[in-house]
């Protein structure tokens, strides 16, 4: 069957595939996977798959992961992996793609993730998303067109979105931006970095080396909650730490980063770059954390 319909084709999600997974075509959801698989590898992307779907990080964004019910903005790009694009909503690219700017609007797609308002593969692939971050979500052909020829769409394609996320929105966000605006309110010193980490120089060592990522250092920290509960305190002075360890929240990292050696520094850490919408058995879901950190030497 051959549908013709505006380029809108998010729009087509509801009515083209209410629920299809009973009768899922297995060896073509095979055969899509392997290409997808073969696609992200051949653009040397890391990749994680859940759900049926791919999500691919382009440009790593620092902000919120997203979950079900949370109010979500963003831009997208679609396209095939042979490299046929067939929808945007940015206008910049809709006109060096040659599209027909007239037809639709150019604006942020504004949603609630976890609805069914879009072809099923980027149902799924929103809540691998993470605000300000560029990634391609990829899936085979039963979570988007599947069986039907929708303009240059062949039928059974693999289809691929760059998304952008412009922010993530729900009541636990709110609480935690308020807890940290108070801090900051009540706190002199502390300045914002472009990670939304908030710092402060204890003691500042201008003719100290800076470490970079991969680095083993020497140093200390402590980690507590805003209502002084220590989480995590390395007792040993001079504790050996890799940049870049799995075992370093993003904070961390960032925060050992903008040092040199010989300084010392509080900083107050968003959940993003903290324990995330997850928490840990002291640190709740979406809670900014406080650390205490010096940087003793570089290995």
């Amino acid at each position: 069957m051959k549908l013709r319909f505006p380029i809108i084709f998010l729009a087509l999600a509801f009515f083209l595939f209410p629920s299809c997974e009973g009768s899922l075509d297995d060896e073509k959801r095979a055969s899509n996977e392997a290409e997808i698989e073969r696609f992200l590898s051949s653009k040397k992307l890391q990749f994680t798959k859940q759900n049926g779907v791919y999500y691919a990080t382009r440009e790593k964004g620092v902000g919120y992961e997203i979950t079900k019910g949370d109010s979500v903005a963003f831009w997208y790009i679609g396209y095939t992996l042979k490299g046929n694009y067939f929808d945007t909503n940015i206008l910049e690219e809709a006109e060096k793609l040659g599209f027909d700017t007239s037809v639709r609007d150019y604006s942020p797609i504004k949603t609630v993730a976890g609805t069914n308002d879009f072809l099923e593969g980027i149902n799924r692939g929103l809540i691998l998303c993470r605000e300000g971050e560029w990634g391609t979500i990829l899936f085979p052909a039963i979570y988007g067109f599947g069986e039907n020829i929708v303009e240059s769409i062949p039928v059974w394609s693999p289809l691929a979105y760059d998304i952008f996320i412009i922010y993530v929105k729900n009541q636990e966000i709110e609480q935690e931006q308020n807890i940290i605006s108070n801090f900051v309110a009540s706190s002199s010193g502390y300045t914002q970095d472009s990670t939304s980490l908030w710092y402060k120089y204890i003691t500042e060592n201008e003719s100290g080396i800076s470490p970079s990522l991969g680095d083993t250092i020497y140093g200390w920290y402590k980690g507590s909650t805003m209502n002084n509960v220590v989480f995590e305190d390395l007792a040993a002075e001079g504790q050996e730490l890799v940049l870049g360890d799995d075992e370093l929240i993003d904070g961390l990292l960032y925060g050992f980063l903008m040092m040199k050696t010989g300084e010392s520094m509080n900083m107050l850490v968003p959940s993003p770059l903290g324990f995330g919408i997850t928490g840990t058995d002291i640190v709740a879901p979406y809670t900014p954390i406080f650390y205490e950190l010096r940087l003793d030497s570089i290995k």
